[in-house]
């Protein structure tokens, strides 16, 4: 009789444990996404890594929980869970909002004195210590048209009205913690900012601004051709550079 598999942590669903591994690296989402979006990410990268995408409440498996709306209450949630995986380095990749809440961590666990990753990627979001338009005040006709803007939800989605309100608070809730303004407190590990030529909502310039965010003097800017998504339409290339970055802190992962 085999043993019962583990349960599952809902904040990591489709994490597979690698006994072998030298080194994990945690994926947080973009407003909206879940971690179903860093799916086969593990198998571009070496044999030693293990990938745990976080999944927060609200959508996919989770989309019968009420999200957060502060970092604060979210980090305190979400630490528990990670705790038992600091057992090993650690790298920390976040996308548009995602951004927000691995540096919250960092800042947070550096205040503390507790280990921080051996390096960031941040992609597709500019520092977020410079101040920015909140968009928490629009109505629903308007956060509905920057959404559009955005391309990141499915058409299907504006098609029908009651998937529409359905998806409509996770959505000004995630937007409310891509636009939270966090303390210009730089961390103790290197930073890379990835962005696109064509990203609308995040400039080659802004990312520039994450080389405030760290002590290390080791920060890189890379740019990947396409828009705000560029996870989808650059994916080859962008898990290269990612690869190149884990390597590069880390290079007992091997090639």
């Amino acid at each position: 009789m085999r043993p019962a598999a583990p349960p599952t942590n809902p904040w990591f669903p489709t994490r597979q444990a690698n006994p072998n591994a030298r080194l994990r690296v945690f994926c947080f989402p973009y407003a909206g996404g879940g971690a179903s979006v860093y799916n086969g990410w593990g198998a571009a990268l070496p044999a030693s890594v293990e990938l745990v995408a976080v999944q927060f409440p609200g959508r996919e498996r989770r989309i019968m929980e009420p999200p957060f709306r502060k970092i604060p209450a979210l980090l305190d949630a979400l630490e528990p869970a990670l705790a038992p995986l600091l057992d090993k380095p650690f790298i920390f990749f976040g996308y548009s909002m995602g951004t927000r809440v691995a540096l919250a961590l960092a800042q947070r666990w550096q205040a503390r004195g507790a280990p921080l990753p051996l390096g960031m990627v941040m992609a597709a979001a500019g520092a977020p210590h410079r101040e920015r338009d909140s968009r928490d005040e629009l109505d629903d006709g308007a956060f509905v048209e920057l959404l559009r803007k955005y391309e990141g939800t499915p058409a299907e989605v504006f098609a029908h009205k009651e998937l529409l309100e359905m998806v409509l608070p996770v959505l000004r809730a995630d937007f409310a913690i891509a636009d939270a303004v966090l303390p210009a407190l730089p961390v103790r590990c290197p930073i890379s900012a990835f962005g696109s030529h064509e990203d609308p909502h995040v400039s080659l310039a802004e990312l520039e601004y994450w080389r405030e965010l760290t002590t290390t003097g080791d920060f890189r800017s890379r740019h990947f051709p396409g828009k705000h998504f560029f996870l989808r339409t650059a994916r080859e290339p962008l898990l290269a550079a990612l690869r190149e970055d884990i390597v590069r802190w880390c290079p007992e992962v091997g090639p």
